[in-house]
């Protein structure tokens, strides 16, 4: 009986180590998630000229009719 209540003990301890592990690496998946969120927001918000990259034009409270 008492080597029931070790090895239940043990898989329990064990299901909880890999729970925990899956969580560990589900927040660090998110963690990072957000900070590329938070890169690209950052980018888009950038003052017109300040980027590196095309030609990016302010066109805020402006109206832009745009037909393709």
């Amino acid at each position: 009986m008492a080597l029931d209540v070790t090895s239940s003990s043990m898989g329990a301890a064990i299901g909880l180590r890999q729970a925990q592990g899956q969580a560990d690496f589900g927040m660090k998946t998110l963690n990072q998630s957000a900070q590329q969120q938070q890169q690209a927001v950052t980018s888009l918000l950038q003052p017109a000229g300040s980027s590196a990259g095309g030609n990016v034009t302010a066109t805020r409270g402006q109206n832009l009719n745009i037909v393709v």
